[in-house]
Protein backbone atom coordinates (compact mmCIF):
# COMPACT_ATOMS: atom_id res chain seq x y z
CA UNK A 1 0.00 0.00 0.00
CA UNK A 2 1.41 3.37 -1.01
CA UNK A 3 1.95 6.17 1.48
CA UNK A 4 -0.75 8.23 -0.25
CA UNK A 5 -3.39 5.52 0.08
CA UNK A 6 -2.41 4.87 3.68
CA UNK A 7 -2.70 8.57 4.43
CA UNK A 8 -6.15 8.68 2.84
CA UNK A 9 -7.32 5.70 4.88
CA UNK A 10 -6.03 7.25 8.09
CA UNK A 11 -7.80 10.52 7.30
CA UNK A 12 -11.01 8.63 6.54
CA UNK A 13 -10.76 6.71 9.82
CA UNK A 14 -10.12 9.94 11.73
CA UNK A 15 -13.12 11.63 10.12
CA UNK A 16 -15.38 8.75 11.09
CA UNK A 17 -14.09 8.61 14.68
CA UNK A 18 -14.59 12.37 15.08
CA UNK A 19 -17.87 12.42 13.14
CA UNK A 20 -19.83 13.47 16.22
CA UNK A 21 -19.65 13.44 19.99
CA UNK A 22 -21.02 9.88 20.18
CA UNK A 23 -18.36 8.26 18.00
CA UNK A 24 -15.60 10.27 19.67
CA UNK A 25 -16.87 9.29 23.13
CA UNK A 26 -17.04 5.61 22.15
CA UNK A 27 -13.44 5.66 20.91
CA UNK A 28 -12.10 7.55 23.94
CA UNK A 29 -13.95 5.20 26.28
CA UNK A 30 -12.43 2.15 24.54
CA UNK A 31 -8.95 3.69 24.54
CA UNK A 32 -8.98 4.69 28.21
CA UNK A 33 -10.37 1.37 29.42
CA UNK A 34 -7.93 -0.59 27.28
CA UNK A 35 -4.91 0.95 28.95
CA UNK A 36 -6.36 1.26 32.46
CA UNK A 37 -7.40 -2.39 32.64
CA UNK A 38 -4.28 -3.44 30.77
CA UNK A 39 -2.15 -1.74 33.43
CA UNK A 40 -4.03 -3.49 36.24
CA UNK A 41 -3.63 -6.86 34.53
CA UNK A 42 0.08 -6.10 34.07
CA UNK A 43 0.38 -5.45 37.81
CA UNK A 44 -1.38 -8.75 38.50
CA UNK A 45 1.04 -10.49 36.15
CA UNK A 46 3.99 -8.92 37.99
CA UNK A 47 2.89 -10.13 41.42
CA UNK A 48 1.99 -13.60 40.09
CA UNK A 49 5.36 -13.91 38.35
CA UNK A 50 7.19 -12.76 41.49
CA UNK A 51 5.62 -15.37 43.77
CA UNK A 52 5.81 -18.06 41.11
CA UNK A 53 9.57 -17.48 40.89
CA UNK A 54 9.87 -17.61 44.69
CA UNK A 55 8.03 -20.91 45.05
CA UNK A 56 9.80 -22.46 42.06
CA UNK A 57 13.15 -21.55 43.62
CA UNK A 58 12.16 -23.54 46.69
CA UNK A 59 10.67 -26.61 45.00
CA UNK A 60 12.73 -27.01 41.83
CA UNK A 61 14.12 -30.55 41.40
CA UNK A 62 17.76 -29.65 41.97
CA UNK A 63 16.88 -28.64 45.54
CA UNK A 64 14.17 -31.14 46.49
CA UNK A 65 14.57 -34.14 44.23
CA UNK A 66 10.87 -33.87 43.27
CA UNK A 67 10.49 -34.98 39.63
CA UNK A 68 9.27 -32.29 37.23
CA UNK A 69 6.65 -34.67 35.79
CA UNK A 70 4.37 -34.24 38.78
CA UNK A 71 0.89 -32.77 38.93
CA UNK A 72 -1.02 -31.93 42.08
CA UNK A 73 -4.70 -31.64 42.88
CA UNK A 74 -6.90 -31.17 45.93
CA UNK A 75 -9.21 -33.99 46.86
CA UNK A 76 -12.16 -33.67 49.19
CA UNK A 77 -15.88 -34.32 49.59
CA UNK A 78 -18.10 -32.95 46.81
CA UNK A 79 -20.06 -29.79 47.38
CA UNK A 80 -19.06 -26.93 49.63
CA UNK A 81 -15.39 -26.55 50.52
CA UNK A 82 -14.59 -28.25 53.84
CA UNK A 83 -11.13 -27.21 54.98
CA UNK A 84 -10.96 -29.90 57.66
CA UNK A 85 -11.38 -32.69 55.07
CA UNK A 86 -8.82 -31.72 52.44
CA UNK A 87 -6.23 -33.99 50.88
CA UNK A 88 -3.46 -32.83 48.57
CA UNK A 89 -2.37 -35.47 46.08
CA UNK A 90 0.80 -35.57 43.96
CA UNK A 91 0.74 -37.74 40.84
CA UNK A 92 3.17 -38.78 38.11
CA UNK A 93 0.29 -39.52 35.71
CA UNK A 94 -3.35 -38.56 35.21
CA UNK A 95 -5.25 -40.13 38.15
CA UNK A 96 -7.98 -41.66 36.05
CA UNK A 97 -8.26 -44.98 34.26
CA UNK A 98 -4.84 -46.22 35.41
CA UNK A 99 -4.22 -49.81 36.48
CA UNK A 100 -2.04 -48.59 39.35
CA UNK A 101 -3.10 -45.42 41.12
CA UNK A 102 -0.31 -42.95 40.26
CA UNK A 103 -0.69 -40.59 43.24
CA UNK A 104 0.60 -40.21 46.76
CA UNK A 105 -0.88 -38.15 49.56
CA UNK A 106 1.31 -35.21 50.60
CA UNK A 107 -1.14 -33.47 52.91
CA UNK A 108 -4.22 -34.46 54.88
CA UNK A 109 -6.03 -31.96 57.07
CA UNK A 110 -7.22 -34.81 59.31
CA UNK A 111 -3.67 -35.82 60.17
CA UNK A 112 -2.38 -35.17 63.66
CA UNK A 113 -0.85 -31.69 63.74
CA UNK A 114 2.54 -31.00 65.24
CA UNK A 115 3.24 -28.36 67.86
CA UNK A 116 5.24 -26.28 65.40
CA UNK A 117 4.42 -22.57 65.30
CA UNK A 118 4.07 -20.56 62.13
CA UNK A 119 7.26 -18.98 60.80
CA UNK A 120 7.27 -15.88 58.61
CA UNK A 121 9.66 -15.72 55.66
CA UNK A 122 11.01 -12.16 55.61
CA UNK A 123 13.12 -10.08 53.24
CA UNK A 124 13.05 -12.68 50.48
CA UNK A 125 12.63 -9.90 47.89
CA UNK A 126 16.29 -8.99 48.48
CA UNK A 127 17.43 -12.49 47.60
CA UNK A 128 17.02 -16.00 48.95
CA UNK A 129 19.44 -18.91 49.20
CA UNK A 130 18.08 -22.46 49.08
CA UNK A 131 20.21 -25.40 50.21
CA UNK A 132 19.24 -29.07 50.10
CA UNK A 133 19.24 -31.14 53.27
CA UNK A 134 20.30 -34.80 52.94
CA UNK A 135 20.00 -37.68 55.34
CA UNK A 136 23.28 -39.05 54.04
CA UNK A 137 25.77 -36.48 52.68
CA UNK A 138 27.21 -39.16 50.38
CA UNK A 139 23.79 -40.08 48.92
CA UNK A 140 22.50 -37.14 46.85
CA UNK A 141 19.21 -38.95 46.16
CA UNK A 142 18.12 -38.94 49.82
CA UNK A 143 16.92 -35.33 50.19
CA UNK A 144 15.00 -34.63 53.39
CA UNK A 145 14.15 -30.98 52.81
CA UNK A 146 15.60 -27.54 52.19
CA UNK A 147 16.96 -24.65 54.23
CA UNK A 148 15.99 -21.10 53.29
CA UNK A 149 18.28 -18.20 54.11
CA UNK A 150 17.38 -14.56 53.55
CA UNK A 151 19.21 -11.33 54.34
CA UNK A 152 18.95 -10.39 58.02
CA UNK A 153 16.74 -13.37 59.00
CA UNK A 154 17.54 -16.70 60.64
CA UNK A 155 17.53 -19.82 58.41
CA UNK A 156 14.23 -21.67 57.97
CA UNK A 157 14.19 -25.44 57.46
CA UNK A 158 11.39 -27.00 55.43
CA UNK A 159 10.70 -30.73 55.30
CA UNK A 160 10.37 -32.70 52.07
CA UNK A 161 6.62 -32.99 52.72
CA UNK A 162 6.42 -29.20 52.91
CA UNK A 163 8.24 -28.73 49.60
CA UNK A 164 5.92 -31.28 48.02
CA UNK A 165 2.98 -29.24 49.31
CA UNK A 166 4.43 -26.06 47.80
CA UNK A 167 4.34 -27.65 44.33
CA UNK A 168 0.58 -27.00 44.31
CA UNK A 169 0.83 -23.18 44.69
CA UNK A 170 3.63 -23.11 42.12
CA UNK A 171 1.40 -24.77 39.52
CA UNK A 172 -1.49 -22.44 40.37
CA UNK A 173 0.71 -19.36 39.94
CA UNK A 174 1.76 -20.63 36.50
CA UNK A 175 -1.89 -20.71 35.43
CA UNK A 176 -2.48 -17.25 36.91
CA UNK A 177 0.33 -15.88 34.73
CA UNK A 178 -1.26 -17.38 31.61
CA UNK A 179 -4.59 -15.82 32.55
CA UNK A 180 -3.00 -12.41 33.08
CA UNK A 181 -1.36 -12.44 29.64
CA UNK A 182 -4.64 -13.45 27.99
CA UNK A 183 -6.59 -10.69 29.74
CA UNK A 184 -3.98 -8.10 28.75
CA UNK A 185 -4.25 -9.15 25.10
CA UNK A 186 -8.04 -9.12 25.17
CA UNK A 187 -8.01 -5.43 26.15
CA UNK A 188 -6.05 -4.49 23.03
CA UNK A 189 -8.26 -6.74 20.91
CA UNK A 190 -11.30 -4.90 22.30
CA UNK A 191 -9.74 -1.56 21.38
CA UNK A 192 -9.10 -2.81 17.83
CA UNK A 193 -12.63 -4.07 17.18
CA UNK A 194 -14.15 -1.00 18.87
CA UNK A 195 -12.23 1.18 16.42
CA UNK A 196 -13.37 -0.98 13.50
CA UNK A 197 -16.96 -0.72 14.74
CA UNK A 198 -16.79 3.08 14.47
CA UNK A 199 -14.78 3.29 11.25
CA UNK A 200 -16.97 0.77 9.39
CA UNK A 201 -20.32 1.49 11.07
CA UNK A 202 -20.15 -2.22 11.93
CA UNK A 203 -22.96 -3.79 13.91
CA UNK A 204 -21.10 -7.16 14.32
CA UNK A 205 -18.04 -5.48 15.80
CA UNK A 206 -20.22 -3.51 18.21
CA UNK A 207 -22.04 -6.65 19.33
CA UNK A 208 -18.72 -8.45 19.78
CA UNK A 209 -17.53 -5.63 22.06
CA UNK A 210 -20.68 -5.87 24.18
CA UNK A 211 -20.53 -9.65 24.55
CA UNK A 212 -16.83 -9.58 25.42
CA UNK A 213 -17.36 -6.86 28.02
CA UNK A 214 -20.04 -9.00 29.63
CA UNK A 215 -17.78 -12.06 29.74
CA UNK A 216 -14.88 -10.06 31.21
CA UNK A 217 -17.14 -8.67 33.94
CA UNK A 218 -18.39 -12.15 34.81
CA UNK A 219 -14.83 -13.45 35.04
CA UNK A 220 -13.78 -10.49 37.22
CA UNK A 221 -16.52 -11.34 39.71
CA UNK A 222 -15.42 -14.97 39.79
CA UNK A 223 -11.74 -13.98 40.16
CA UNK A 224 -12.43 -11.96 43.32
CA UNK A 225 -14.21 -14.96 44.87
CA UNK A 226 -11.49 -17.36 43.73
CA UNK A 227 -8.72 -15.34 45.36
CA UNK A 228 -10.43 -15.66 48.74
CA UNK A 229 -10.92 -19.38 48.05
CA UNK A 230 -7.20 -19.95 47.45
CA UNK A 231 -6.33 -17.79 50.43
CA UNK A 232 -8.31 -20.17 52.65
CA UNK A 233 -6.74 -23.21 50.95
CA UNK A 234 -3.17 -21.98 51.36
CA UNK A 235 -3.87 -21.01 54.96
CA UNK A 236 -5.10 -24.54 55.68
CA UNK A 237 -2.32 -26.51 53.98
CA UNK A 238 0.71 -24.18 54.35
CA UNK A 239 0.35 -21.36 56.89
CA UNK A 240 -1.69 -22.95 59.66
CA UNK A 241 0.34 -23.81 62.81
CA UNK A 242 1.12 -27.50 63.02
CA UNK A 243 1.03 -28.14 59.27
CA UNK A 244 4.13 -29.64 57.57
CA UNK A 245 5.19 -26.14 56.45
CA UNK A 246 3.81 -23.82 59.14
CA UNK A 247 5.16 -21.04 56.94
CA UNK A 248 3.54 -17.64 56.48
CA UNK A 249 4.43 -16.84 52.89
CA UNK A 250 1.39 -15.71 50.94
CA UNK A 251 -0.47 -13.13 53.06
CA UNK A 252 1.10 -10.12 51.26
CA UNK A 253 0.38 -11.80 47.94
CA UNK A 254 -3.35 -12.18 48.60
CA UNK A 255 -3.66 -8.66 49.98
CA UNK A 256 -2.06 -7.20 46.86
CA UNK A 257 -3.94 -9.43 44.44
CA UNK A 258 -7.31 -8.73 46.08
CA UNK A 259 -6.74 -4.97 45.82
CA UNK A 260 -5.88 -5.22 42.12
CA UNK A 261 -8.81 -7.52 41.36
CA UNK A 262 -11.33 -5.26 43.09
CA UNK A 263 -10.03 -2.33 41.05
CA UNK A 264 -10.30 -4.46 37.91
CA UNK A 265 -13.86 -5.48 38.83
CA UNK A 266 -14.92 -1.85 39.30
CA UNK A 267 -13.45 -0.93 35.92
CA UNK A 268 -15.08 -3.96 34.27
CA UNK A 269 -18.52 -3.06 35.65
CA UNK A 270 -18.26 0.59 34.63
CA UNK A 271 -16.96 -0.48 31.22
CA UNK A 272 -19.91 -2.83 30.72
CA UNK A 273 -22.51 -0.21 31.69
CA UNK A 274 -20.86 2.51 29.61
CA UNK A 275 -20.43 0.18 26.63
CA UNK A 276 -24.11 -0.81 26.78
CA UNK A 277 -25.26 2.82 26.76
CA UNK A 278 -22.87 3.98 24.05
CA UNK A 279 -23.31 0.88 21.89
CA UNK A 280 -27.10 1.09 22.00
CA UNK A 281 -26.99 4.71 20.86
CA UNK A 282 -24.32 3.93 18.30
CA UNK A 283 -26.27 1.00 16.86
CA UNK A 284 -29.31 3.23 16.40
CA UNK A 285 -27.17 5.65 14.40
CA UNK A 286 -26.01 2.98 11.89
CA UNK A 287 -28.72 3.82 9.32
CA UNK A 288 -28.07 4.46 5.67
CA UNK A 289 -30.58 2.62 3.52
CA UNK A 290 -34.18 1.75 4.22
CA UNK A 291 -35.24 -1.86 3.73
CA UNK A 292 -38.42 -3.90 4.22
CA UNK A 293 -38.90 -6.01 7.32
CA UNK A 294 -38.13 -9.26 5.48
CA UNK A 295 -34.70 -8.01 4.43
CA UNK A 296 -34.04 -6.69 7.92
CA UNK A 297 -34.84 -10.09 9.42
CA UNK A 298 -32.40 -11.86 7.10
CA UNK A 299 -29.79 -9.17 7.71
CA UNK A 300 -30.03 -9.73 11.47
CA UNK A 301 -28.98 -13.37 11.00
CA UNK A 302 -26.06 -12.16 8.89
CA UNK A 303 -25.06 -9.63 11.56
CA UNK A 304 -25.29 -12.31 14.27
CA UNK A 305 -23.05 -14.64 12.26
CA UNK A 306 -20.46 -11.91 11.75
CA UNK A 307 -20.52 -11.13 15.47
CA UNK A 308 -19.81 -14.80 16.22
CA UNK A 309 -16.93 -14.79 13.75
CA UNK A 310 -15.44 -11.65 15.29
CA UNK A 311 -15.54 -13.27 18.73
CA UNK A 312 -14.19 -16.55 17.39
CA UNK A 313 -11.12 -14.75 16.05
CA UNK A 314 -9.91 -14.20 19.61
CA UNK A 315 -11.70 -16.78 21.75
CA UNK A 316 -10.67 -19.84 19.73
CA UNK A 317 -7.07 -18.66 19.38
CA UNK A 318 -6.90 -17.96 23.13
CA UNK A 319 -8.33 -21.38 24.02
CA UNK A 320 -5.87 -23.14 21.71
CA UNK A 321 -2.94 -21.05 22.93
CA UNK A 322 -3.66 -21.75 26.60
CA UNK A 323 -3.89 -25.49 25.97
CA UNK A 324 -0.70 -25.63 23.90
CA UNK A 325 1.21 -23.63 26.52
CA UNK A 326 0.14 -26.14 29.19
CA UNK A 327 1.00 -29.02 26.87
CA UNK A 328 4.53 -27.74 26.23
CA UNK A 329 5.58 -26.17 29.54
CA UNK A 330 4.09 -28.35 32.27
CA UNK A 331 4.25 -31.95 33.44
CA UNK A 332 1.60 -32.76 30.82
CA UNK A 333 4.39 -32.69 28.22
CA UNK A 334 6.00 -35.74 29.86
CA UNK A 335 2.69 -37.50 30.48
CA UNK A 336 0.96 -36.99 27.11
CA UNK A 337 1.55 -39.67 24.49
CA UNK A 338 -0.03 -37.76 21.58
CA UNK A 339 1.45 -34.27 21.84
CA UNK A 340 2.35 -34.24 18.13
CA UNK A 341 -1.30 -34.74 17.15
CA UNK A 342 -2.42 -31.93 19.46
CA UNK A 343 0.19 -29.57 18.03
CA UNK A 344 -0.85 -30.51 14.50
CA UNK A 345 -4.49 -29.72 15.24
CA UNK A 346 -3.46 -26.37 16.70
CA UNK A 347 -1.36 -25.46 13.63
CA UNK A 348 -4.08 -26.50 11.16
CA UNK A 349 -6.78 -24.55 13.01
CA UNK A 350 -4.57 -21.46 13.23
CA UNK A 351 -3.85 -21.57 9.48
CA UNK A 352 -7.52 -22.04 8.56
CA UNK A 353 -9.05 -19.55 10.99
CA UNK A 354 -8.63 -16.22 9.17
CA UNK A 355 -9.41 -17.62 5.67
CA UNK A 356 -12.46 -19.34 7.18
CA UNK A 357 -13.76 -16.09 8.72
CA UNK A 358 -13.17 -14.21 5.46
CA UNK A 359 -14.86 -16.98 3.50
CA UNK A 360 -18.02 -16.75 5.60
CA UNK A 361 -18.12 -12.97 5.33
CA UNK A 362 -17.91 -12.85 1.53
CA UNK A 363 -19.96 -15.99 0.88
CA UNK A 364 -23.06 -14.52 2.50
CA UNK A 365 -22.50 -10.94 1.38
CA UNK A 366 -22.28 -12.02 -2.27
CA UNK A 367 -24.39 -15.20 -2.03
CA UNK A 368 -21.57 -17.46 -3.24
CA UNK A 369 -23.02 -20.95 -2.88
CA UNK A 370 -19.84 -22.99 -3.31
CA UNK A 371 -17.86 -20.74 -0.98
CA UNK A 372 -20.66 -21.00 1.57
CA UNK A 373 -20.54 -24.79 1.37
CA UNK A 374 -16.78 -24.68 1.95
CA UNK A 375 -17.29 -22.34 4.92
CA UNK A 376 -19.75 -24.71 6.56
CA UNK A 377 -17.51 -27.71 5.87
CA UNK A 378 -14.45 -26.06 7.46
CA UNK A 379 -16.54 -24.96 10.45
CA UNK A 380 -17.77 -28.52 10.92
CA UNK A 381 -14.25 -29.96 10.69
CA UNK A 382 -12.83 -27.46 13.20
CA UNK A 383 -15.67 -28.17 15.62
CA UNK A 384 -15.30 -31.92 15.19
CA UNK A 385 -11.53 -31.74 15.72
CA UNK A 386 -11.82 -29.89 19.01
CA UNK A 387 -14.68 -32.06 20.21
CA UNK A 388 -12.52 -35.13 19.58
CA UNK A 389 -9.92 -33.51 21.85
CA UNK A 390 -12.16 -34.46 24.77
CA UNK A 391 -11.28 -38.08 24.05
CA UNK A 392 -7.80 -37.22 25.34
CA UNK A 393 -7.50 -37.86 29.06
CA UNK A 394 -4.83 -35.16 29.51
CA UNK A 395 -7.06 -32.58 27.80
CA UNK A 396 -10.08 -33.53 29.91
CA UNK A 397 -7.97 -33.33 33.06
CA UNK A 398 -6.64 -29.86 32.19
CA UNK A 399 -10.14 -28.71 31.20
CA UNK A 400 -11.60 -29.75 34.57
CA UNK A 401 -8.72 -28.53 36.75
CA UNK A 402 -8.35 -25.09 35.15
CA UNK A 403 -11.64 -23.11 34.92
CA UNK A 404 -10.13 -20.34 32.77
CA UNK A 405 -9.27 -22.80 30.01
CA UNK A 406 -12.67 -24.42 30.46
CA UNK A 407 -14.47 -21.09 29.98
CA UNK A 408 -12.61 -20.24 26.78
CA UNK A 409 -13.04 -23.76 25.41
CA UNK A 410 -16.79 -23.82 26.06
CA UNK A 411 -17.19 -20.31 24.63
CA UNK A 412 -15.27 -21.23 21.47
CA UNK A 413 -17.37 -24.36 20.93
CA UNK A 414 -20.61 -22.43 21.47
CA UNK A 415 -19.49 -19.84 18.93
CA UNK A 416 -18.53 -22.55 16.43
CA UNK A 417 -21.90 -24.28 16.74
CA UNK A 418 -23.71 -20.92 16.53
CA UNK A 419 -21.69 -20.02 13.42
CA UNK A 420 -22.72 -23.26 11.74
CA UNK A 421 -26.40 -22.80 12.64
CA UNK A 422 -26.50 -19.16 11.54
CA UNK A 423 -24.56 -20.04 8.40
CA UNK A 424 -27.17 -22.62 7.44
CA UNK A 425 -29.96 -20.09 8.04
CA UNK A 426 -28.21 -17.51 5.89
CA UNK A 427 -27.66 -20.09 3.14
CA UNK A 428 -31.37 -20.94 3.12
CA UNK A 429 -32.14 -17.25 2.58
CA UNK A 430 -29.98 -16.87 -0.52
CA UNK A 431 -31.86 -15.22 -3.39
CA UNK A 432 -34.28 -13.30 -1.17
CA UNK A 433 -32.84 -9.81 -1.65
CA UNK A 434 -30.10 -9.56 0.97
CA UNK A 435 -27.25 -9.45 -1.56
CA UNK A 436 -28.91 -6.62 -3.50
CA UNK A 437 -29.52 -4.70 -0.29
CA UNK A 438 -25.90 -5.10 0.83
CA UNK A 439 -24.66 -4.05 -2.60
CA UNK A 440 -26.75 -0.89 -2.36
CA UNK A 441 -25.22 -0.10 1.03
CA UNK A 442 -21.73 -0.80 -0.29
CA UNK A 443 -22.30 1.43 -3.33
CA UNK A 444 -23.40 4.31 -1.14
CA UNK A 445 -20.44 3.83 1.18
CA UNK A 446 -17.98 3.68 -1.72
CA UNK A 447 -19.39 6.98 -2.99
CA UNK A 448 -18.55 8.59 0.37
CA UNK A 449 -22.20 9.12 1.23
CA UNK A 450 -21.83 7.45 4.63
CA UNK A 451 -21.18 8.69 7.16
CA UNK A 452 -19.67 11.98 5.93
CA UNK A 453 -22.60 12.81 3.63
CA UNK A 454 -25.47 11.12 5.41
CA UNK A 455 -26.47 12.93 8.55
CA UNK A 456 -27.20 9.98 10.84
CA UNK A 457 -26.15 11.62 14.06
CA UNK A 458 -28.45 10.22 16.72
CA UNK A 459 -28.46 13.55 18.55
CA UNK A 460 -29.85 15.33 15.47
CA UNK A 461 -32.14 12.59 14.22
CA UNK A 462 -35.47 14.02 13.09
CA UNK A 463 -38.73 12.25 13.80
CA UNK A 464 -40.34 10.24 10.98
CA UNK A 465 -42.97 11.99 8.87
CA UNK A 466 -46.44 10.98 9.78
CA UNK A 467 -48.03 12.08 6.51
CA UNK A 468 -49.07 9.36 4.11
CA UNK A 469 -46.56 8.90 1.28
CA UNK A 470 -47.64 9.15 -2.34
CA UNK A 471 -47.93 6.16 -4.66
CA UNK A 472 -44.78 7.31 -6.43
CA UNK A 473 -42.78 7.18 -3.18
CA UNK A 474 -44.09 3.72 -2.36
CA UNK A 475 -43.09 2.28 -5.71
CA UNK A 476 -39.54 3.60 -5.88
CA UNK A 477 -36.55 2.46 -3.82
CA UNK A 478 -35.58 5.39 -1.62
CA UNK A 479 -32.35 6.35 0.06
CA UNK A 480 -31.13 9.10 2.32
CA UNK A 481 -30.38 12.15 0.20
CA UNK A 482 -27.28 14.22 1.03
CA UNK A 483 -27.77 17.81 2.08
CA UNK A 484 -27.01 20.52 -0.45
CA UNK A 485 -24.32 22.05 1.72
CA UNK A 486 -22.45 18.74 2.09
CA UNK A 487 -19.03 18.06 0.60
CA UNK A 488 -20.42 15.68 -2.02
CA UNK A 489 -19.44 16.54 -5.57
CA UNK A 490 -21.74 16.57 -8.55
CA UNK A 491 -20.05 13.41 -9.84
CA UNK A 492 -20.66 11.62 -6.53
CA UNK A 493 -24.35 12.51 -6.66
CA UNK A 494 -24.57 11.24 -10.22
CA UNK A 495 -23.34 7.88 -8.93
CA UNK A 496 -26.73 7.44 -7.29
CA UNK A 497 -28.16 6.91 -10.75
CA UNK A 498 -26.29 3.61 -10.90
CA UNK A 499 -27.35 2.65 -7.39
CA UNK A 500 -31.05 3.52 -7.61
CA UNK A 501 -32.96 0.74 -9.40
CA UNK A 502 -35.45 1.58 -12.17
CA UNK A 503 -38.90 2.58 -11.06
CA UNK A 504 -40.63 -0.45 -12.57
CA UNK A 505 -38.19 -2.97 -11.08
CA UNK A 506 -38.08 -1.81 -7.50
CA UNK A 507 -41.29 -2.57 -5.62
CA UNK A 508 -39.37 -4.35 -2.87
CA UNK A 509 -38.04 -1.17 -1.21
CA UNK A 510 -41.21 0.62 -0.17
CA UNK A 511 -40.00 2.23 3.03
CA UNK A 512 -40.22 6.05 3.31
CA UNK A 513 -36.89 7.74 2.79
CA UNK A 514 -36.66 9.00 6.33
CA UNK A 515 -37.73 5.81 8.09
CA UNK A 516 -34.80 4.03 9.78
CA UNK A 517 -34.47 0.30 9.27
Amino acid sequence: MSARKLNMKLKSAYSRITLNRLTAAFFLFSFIHCFSQGIIQSLLFTVDAEYNALVYTIVKPVHTGIPAANITFLDGPPGRLQLDRLRLMMCNDIPHGQVTYPCIEVFNSKAVLSSQNTTVLKNWQNGIDVASNREDPFNIARITGVTLTTHGSPPITLSLQCTQTLVHPEQIFQNFRREDVTLILIQFWLLAISTLAIVNDSVPHTLAVLITRGLITGWSIYAVWRTQYYKDIFQEIISKPGTPCSLELFSPYFQTRTAYEIADLVLSCTALVTACCLSWTLLRSFKCVGAPEKINRINKFFMALLACLQLEAFVLVAAMGLWIDVLIKTAIAKISAHSTIYLGLFIITTILLLPWITMGWYAIQREMKKTMAAFLLVAFLITLGWLIMFYSIVYRWTFVQWPFLGCFTVASLILLVASIALGVICRLNFGKGLAEYLRAEAALASSNFAPEIFSHDEEKQISPLKEKQTDFEESVATFYIPELHSNATIEERKDLAFVRPPRNDSPQYNVPFNKPF
